[in-house]
């Protein structure tokens, strides 16, 4: 007979689990970061925008955060200030049409970034090294 797993096992088993928040305004292509978050064995949390994200209270428990640098409200780059300076900076993966549009400042930070399209495994990898590296100096 086996036991049935408590509570507190199954909190274990979820505080082992990155979540990575995606924002990106673009519901198709939020849908296929999550579908590929979700498959690489991540916790996928999507959002439309980063107000969305901020409002949500789950930037506490991201491991990770995938933004768009070109949202018309809040840019990836400018949400990741935000945190920052909120005290509450989330290593993150930048997604972008250009290379020219504040690449300089955002290598400086420590950011890594993908120019569109990118293969799945290049976003992967960015995911996997910013969550093994978290712990970097802003």
């Amino acid at each position: 007979m086996q036991a049935k797993p408590s509570f507190v096992n199954l909190m274990r088993v979820a505080h082992t689990l990155d979540v990575v928040s995606i924002v990106n305004a673009d519901r198709s292509v939020r849908e296929g970061l999550t579908d590929m978050v979700f498959s690489a064995g991540y916790v996928p949390e999507p959002f439309e925008s980063a107000d969305e994200f901020l409002k949500s209270g789950r930037r506490l428990i991201t491991s990770c955060l995938i933004a768009d640098m070109q949202s018309s409200v809040m840019s990836g780059f400018e949400l990741f200030h935000h945190l920052a300076a909120s005290g509450g900076a989330i290593p993150t993966v930048l997604l972008t049409d250009s290379f020219e549009n504040d690449m300089r400042r955002v290598l400086q930070t420590g950011l890594q970034f993908l120019s569109k399209p990118f293969e799945r495994s290049e976003l992967l990898a960015c995911v996997r090294s910013q969550i093994m590296n978290r712990n970097y100096s802003l």
